[in-house]
């Protein structure tokens, strides 16, 4: 009733009935595949296709009958608009039978609206928006190139029609930014067609060049909102150009069908891109400052010609065989990174170094290694965008790697220059609007991270310089970027320079008072990296040695619990506790804090998302503090582990329990874990070992976790006489150790530790506060709790042989499955040992 009846409507009330169906189907876009969502989506497609397409017959009739009438066709061109997007949502999922037989209807109703000549009175007169007939066009584009997505077969009949049809409108339509979005969704439909089975319809050489002359050359223009954006807004510039958020951009789409086109027919597509670059130079060459432009899009086409794929972490992985990569390096590339200050268009040396950047894997070391010097003056370039790119790229250049594990650049590439390149990059800092640049932090704390010791005669400056970064930037917490890297270089610092206590009192003269505003002020968002720090400080001491009164004075504050309801504090703050315990236990038990943590302890054990980091405060119990201590706590805390066990046990629960009494029977025998736990109830020992520790020890995982299972199994298997008592337990917890001897290296400790890989992500989820983001530079280091136990398998054979001396266990092996036999015969004669 809304849409009022055939031959009376008004159409601006259709527009805004379209308008809410459009609002509604939407969501079908990106819908889930469920039952629920067909059956609601044949609903619609029941009721409302039909009258649908009468409605779009009877508008596009009156768009013929409106003739030159502007004020007559917008409102009728808006409807047309709003009913082809209704179109791709309702076909968004996949093609409905209903659209599949008015196929034939649809794409006539298509074909003459992308070849609507509109009255010269709908022309846009704002440079930014479109006009309602491009709008009209666009989605159409977009309508058609969903259909050769996703329904090529039954489109097929439609193709040549409409690739001649958007062939003829791109060729047709100017530069203007208003026409951006027209452009990108019939580029876009070009590349899908170039990159499907029917890409032959670009075979031809003069096809080709007519696509690489009217189409692609046109759209790769740099134009002047680019340069407006490259001089006045560097962080969108560089979001759009270096982090690929371009994607609807002319130059994006015209770059991705010279990699469709590419693709399919290389060695023709090649010649003739080579042919445009070479002019495009020669242009350049004639006169660089006026031409500029010309050489920057010929480093773009030839990227797009040379890329086949890349990635964040490594850039190109994989390139076009027929492009000599060196080479324009060396002759177009090179030069212009080399280039005086003023001697290269700022806007082409940030080409340069992207060029470089993306190509790090493919340029050898002894073409680039000339060129550091001048990437280093870069660092200190005033445009914005060109002291990123080359903090970008010479960051990165750090990464590269010619092996698995072998850097291809060496500290000592780089010592020479570690005067110029620290000044620089902090001088970039101060630049108009890069006071908080992401990218130079990047590269300062990577610089700290590849440059190791070497780092130490300029660490106390460096800090200096970050310290009051820091200080500024918890005022008015912006970027979670930049402050993750600025966290990440301090905590290099720690890493690299720690060790020296000189350097380490000046480090902790400039950084408290940081630490302080962040823990008074309460600054959220940086509270877990402080913990993090803090930690990495404390475990810089030697063990024994009394911490500083300033550590100490934090401390109780550190159990309040506030700090632990953040959940983005948890992780950060076991590690800082357990710091604490492994360096000052004694000052920790004496300042009768012991029942503070135990209260931490009992509030993460009850929760199934958190108890895991409980346990390792117990760990840390463990390793750190005398038995005496705390062996008083022992029962409450074995009641609490049980009732829980007993109330809602997960197999991460039980895990931790398991790691946790191999530990404590590892540290201090067998009856420490014995006597403990029959105060709680007598004889409730035996049931944990049988019922828990020898059902889920084989599934214990974590390459220290395993083999202190495996420790600790053979203590209780060998130290035990209780479950000597019990034949089915004992080779119960016999099969499981042998289990976890037999398991290959946990995949987690197997694969090479990626922190470069870690960091990307991070930049992907860029963000604080709701989640806790691991400091990768001040890592702890695992604690190996059995250092003398080297080989495992061996260990553990060994003790069961010289157990069997005294006991004999021919009778109790005889009951473990053959497997087991065969992998204890195989055990023993690796080792050399006899179970009797």
């Amino acid at each position: 009733t809304r849409l009022g009846t055939a031959g009376g409507r008004d159409f601006n009330d259709v527009a805004g009935v379209l308008r809410t169906a459009n609002t509604i189907f939407k969501r079908y876009r990106g819908a889930t595949k469920t039952e629920e969502l067909y059956k609601e989506l044949k609903y619609v497609l029941d009721t409302f296709t039909a009258p649908l397409l009468g409605l779009t017959q009877e508008i596009s009739a009156a768009l013929d009958a409106s003739g030159a009438d502007a004020a007559q066709a917008a409102p009728l061109l808006q409807c047309l608009r709003l009913i082809c997007r209704i179109f791709f949502s309702l076909n968004s999922q996949e093609l409905p039978e209903v659209f599949e037989d008015a196929m034939a209807e649809w794409m006539g109703l298509f074909h003459k609206f992308l070849t609507y000549a509109p009255p010269a009175g709908l022309a846009s007169s704002d440079a930014e928006k479109a006009s309602e007939a491009d709008q009209l066009k666009a989605a159409v584009c977009d309508n058609i190139n969903l259909y050769i997505e996703k329904n090529e077969e039954e489109f097929a009949p439609y193709l040549q029609t409409f690739v001649q049809d958007v062939w003829t409108l791109l060729m047709a339509t100017d530069l203007a930014t208003n026409r951006d979005h027209l452009v990108t969704s019939g580029v876009k439909f070009l590349t899908t067609v170039a990159s499907s089975v029917h890409h032959k319809l670009f075979e031809s050489p003069d096809t080709l060049r007519q696509v690489c002359e009217n189409i692609i050359l046109p759209n790769l223009q740099f134009r002047d909102d680019d340069e407006e954006l490259f001089s006045d807004n560097h962080v969108e510039y560089i979001r759009r150009d270096l982090e690929g958020s371009d994607a609807d951009t002319r130059r994006r789409g015209a770059c991705e069908l010279v990699k469709a086109l590419t693709a399919k027919f290389p060695q023709h597509v090649t010649t003739a891109i080579t042919g445009y670059v070479a002019s495009l130079l020669q242009q350049y060459s004639t006169d660089p400052k006026k031409f500029w432009k010309a050489k920057d899009a010929a480093i773009y086409l030839v990227m797009a010609l040379t890329i086949r794929s890349k990635s964040l972490v490594k850039g190109a992985t994989e390139t076009n065989d027929l492009v000599n990569i060196v080479d324009f390096f060396n002759q177009h590339i090179a030069p212009e990174i080399a280039a005086p200050k003023g001697g290269s268009h700022p806007v082409v040396r940030a080409d340069a170094l992207k060029f470089l950047t993306m190509f790090r894997q493919q340029i050898p070391k002894g073409v680039v290694a000339p060129l550091l010097p001048a990437l280093v003056a870069l660092l200190a370039a005033e445009e914005n965008v060109v002291h990123s790119y080359a903090a970008n790229c010479f960051e990165r250049l750090l990464t590269v790697k010619e092996g698995p594990s072998v850097l291809r650049y060496a500290s000592g590439d780089i010592a020479p220059l570690s005067q110029s390149i620290y000044t620089n990059l902090f001088q970039a800092f101060s630049v108009p609007d890069s006071a908080e640049n992401e990218y130079v932090m990047k590269c300062v704390m990577r610089v700290i991270a590849f440059s190791g010791a070497d780092v130490k005669p300029v660490a106390t400056i460096c800090l200096q310089q970050l310290s009051v970064m820091l200080l500024e930037l918890c005022k008015n917490p912006r970027n979670p970027t930049f402050a993750h890297y600025l966290f990440e270089s301090v905590a290099s610092l720690l890493k690299n320079a720690g060790g020296d206590a000189t350097i380490m009192g000046s480090f902790e003269q400039l950084l408290f008072p940081a630490y302080q505003h962040v823990l008074t002020a309460d600054v959220v968002e940086f509270t877990p990296y402080v913990f993090q720090l803090l930690a990495q400080m404390i475990e810089g001491y030697p063990t024994g040695s009394s911490l500083p009164e300033a550590y100490m004075a934090i401390f109780p504050a550190l159990l309040t619990p506030l700090m632990w309801d953040r959940r983005a504090n948890v992780t950060p703050l076991v590690r800082l506790l357990k710091a604490y315990l492994s360096k000052n236990p004694q000052a920790i038990v004496s300042g009768g804090h012991l029942q503070g943590v135990l209260g931490v302890f009992q509030k993460l054990v009850s929760s199934k998302a958190q108890d895991h980091q409980g346990f390792y405060i117990l760990n840390s119990f463990v390793e750190s503090l005398a038995l005496e201590a705390w062996a008083d706590h022992l029962p409450t805390i074995w009641s609490i582990l049980f009732q829980r066990q007993q109330a809602s046990r997960t197999p991460k629960f039980s895990k931790s329990l398991i790691v946790f009494t191999c530990a404590l029977c590892v540290k201090h025998g067998v009856g420490s874990v014995m006597d403990s736990m029959n105060k709680v109830q007598q004889g409730i020992f035996e049931m944990i070992l049988e019922n828990v520790v020898a059902a889920d020890i084989g599934n214990v995982s974590g390459k220290i976790e395993r083999k202190l299972a495996c420790v600790a199994g053979t203590k209780f298997l060998t130290e035990c006489p209780s479950i000597l008592a019990r034949p089915s337990a004992w080779t119960k917890l016999l099969v499981g150790v042998i289990a976890q001897c037999e398991k290959p290296e946990d995949a987690e400790a197997a694969a090479e530790d990626d922190d470069d890989a870690i960091l990307e992500q991070m930049e992907a989820n860029a963000g604080y506060a709701a989640s806790y983001s691991k400091l990768t530079q001040g890592a702890a280091k695992d604690i190996d709790p059995v250092p003398d136990v080297t080989d495992v398998r061996v260990h553990v054979i060994r003790a069961l042989s010289a157990f069997s001396q005294s006991q004999p266990l021919a009778s109790a092996l005889a009951q473990i499955p053959p497997e087991c036999q065969s992998a204890l015969a195989s055990m023993a004669t690796a080792a050399g040992v006899v179970l009797r």
